[in-house]
């Protein structure tokens, strides 16, 4: 290895000699003060001559605390773009900054070509200090251990190419898991769901054997899911405006976020620790099938293991966190709209029919063959995003964009709702139209925005890196059910369809609708025969 060790001694005590015969005069002196004054005056005077962007106009001591949105917030931020005519927002709470980017023009601009500034996360409190979520990739700010983790990922499962481990474990959980369920007790479809795709992320991040029915480890990823979805509302807790009162003892009254962050740190451990070791003990044993963590220990020797170990355990618990809630309120909306549209589930239907025939369950291949199904699944992403806020990002250094201040630390919320119900690229937004995505010959437009790759996965280095694998599955399992059932609506004492009642919530981070009642109908019995076959060879556990 080469060593700088500057030049010869006898050029260095040349250069000094040169320094020393340096006199600054007084006047010198003087000169280069003033400059440097002159620069930091006009530069933080520039500053300070500068707005925030237009919001609600703020309080005294406790600025726009009390407008901040607890839920559906991102309806409430597209109102105001109209509101303020702007698509791009300020609130202010008692030091906390917050913009709301409301345009796909100024989320691209600013979290895709401004990366560099806006790809880290804002430390919530609740989240990141009493639950300690920084342990999952989403939740760590942008740096080295971010990265490290983020291409451990990626090597293993690369952006915009389905694996084949990822699409035929989805195809498998579907076929000898979700389809059966659903076959022998249809009202709880929803159940059976997200119970499926559950299944399917911690097969592929962790190979565990998973049970068909009532599984603890996936009860132990929903629970964790639903902890630190709740945290990662920004300003659902007072403690994330006001870090201090983290340090409130738990026996104060109102002190009970104290109790919920304590329970939430110990369930995030769980979750991370006892799933990795699990997986290690499976792997050693030759029972576990092929997964992230088999695939990453296996590429390094012991050292290099020793020294990846903490970021390969934390890696795969971003599988299920960033995946299956998401996947699970896609796939519910899907069913969803069938249940409301049948006309349009008819005509899926048949496509389905036409290219896989009555012989065989749908596969993933058969994706680019499908251009209306394909186009129904992308109104849906649009229709209803399953992170209508989008996940906040937040800035690492001070930033000017169209002339407003934009400071250092400021949480920044890209509001997919208001980018995909945005009436420029998509007139009548609230409609379900699929044709919107299609030419008059059936095919897919190149010249709209796609939800698959716009706003709907994130923006910028933060986009959601398992985005392919949400999308694999969401095919497979819409293909599959069109296949298989006819979605039908719910009847009423009289017999006679009606449409479900549903709402959504809006409180946490991933948007579900509330649980709904449809029927789902054997399409025949050769549909019946299809499933039941998937069953015959099935083990207890997958």
């Amino acid at each position: 290895m080469r060593i700088f060790r500057g030049p010869p001694a006898e050029d260095r005590q040349e250069t000094c000699n040169k320094f020393a015969m340096i006199d600054p005069s007084p006047t010198d002196i003087l000169v280069v003060c003033c400059a440097a004054l002159a620069h930091l005056y006009y530069r933080y005077k520039s500053r300070a001559s500068l707005s925030y962007p237009p919001g609600p106009k703020p309080l005294p001591i406790i600025g726009n605390t009390l407008d901040i949105p607890t839920f559906k917030g991102f309806e409430v931020f597209a109102e105001w773009s109209k509101t303020y005519n702007s698509d791009i927002l300020y609130l202010g709470a008692l030091g906390k900054h917050i913009v709301v980017l409301n345009s796909l023009e100024a989320a691209n601009e600013l979290c895709g070509e401004r990366s560099a500034t806006y790809s880290s996360r804002p430390h919530l409190t609740m989240l990141c200090d009493l639950m300690n979520a920084t342990r999952f990739m989403a939740v760590i700010p942008y740096g080295d251990a971010w990265k490290a983790r983020r291409k451990k990922f990626q090597h293993h499962f690369p952006p915009n190419d389905p694996s084949h481990i990822a699409t035929s474990r989805s195809e498998e959980f579907v076929r000898k898991y979700l389809l059966p369920n659903i076959l022998e007790n249809p009202r709880d479809f929803h159940k059976h769901i997200r119970s499926t795709i559950g299944g399917i992320i911690l097969s592929l991040a962790y190979g565990l054997r998973i049970r068909r029915f009532d599984d603890p480890w996936i009860n132990l990823a929903e629970l964790t899911l639903q902890t630190t979805t709740e945290a990662a509302v920004v300003g659902r807790y007072l403690v994330d405006i006001i870090p201090a009162l983290k340090y409130v003892p738990e026996w104060m009254p109102g002190a009970g976020f104290r109790k919920t962050g304590k329970e939430g740190r110990k369930i995030v451990d769980d979750f991370i620790d006892r799933l990795y070791d699990a997986a290690v003990e499976e792997i050693a044993e030759g029972v576990a099938q092929p997964s992230f963590v088999s695939l990453a220990l296996d590429e390094n020797d012991e050292t290099s293991i020793h020294n990846l170990k903490e970021v390969i355990r934390e890696t795969a618990g971003v599988f299920f966190a960033g995946g299956s809630d998401t996947t699970v309120a896609a796939v519910n909306n899907f069913v969803l709209l069938m249940t409301l549209y049948p006309d349009i589930q008819a005509k899926a239907r048949e496509e389905v029919d036409t290219i896989v025939g009555h012989d065989r369950l749908p596969s993933y291949s058969d994706k680019p063959s499908m251009p209306y199904l394909t186009a129904v699944l992308k109104e849906v992403l649009r229709w209803r995003p399953v992170v209508p806020a989008g996940m906040p990002h937040c800035t690492t250094a001070d930033d000017v964009y169209r002339g407003y201040f934009i400071p250092k630390g400021t949480i920044i919320i890209n509001n997919a709702w208001a980018i995909l119900h945005d009436e420029q690229h998509f007139p009548k937004p609230d409609h379900f139209d699929p044709e919107r995505f299609l030419t008059t010959s059936g095919q897919l437009r190149k010249n709209v925005l796609d939800p698959e790759v716009t706003a709907t996965f994130g923006f910028g280095r933060r986009t959601c890196p398992g985005s392919q694998i949400a999308q694999a599955t969401l095919f497979v399992v819409a293909a599959s059910f069109l296949s298989s059932f006819s979605i039908l609506k719910p009847l009423n004492e009289k017999g006679e369809e009606v449409d479900p009642l549903v709402h959504y919530s809006g409180k946490t981070m991933v948007d579900h609708p509330t649980p709904f009642a449809c029927r789902f109908v054997p399409r025949s019995k050769g549909a019946r025969a299809l499933i039941q076959a998937e069953v015959l060879n099935l083990d207890e556990k997958l």
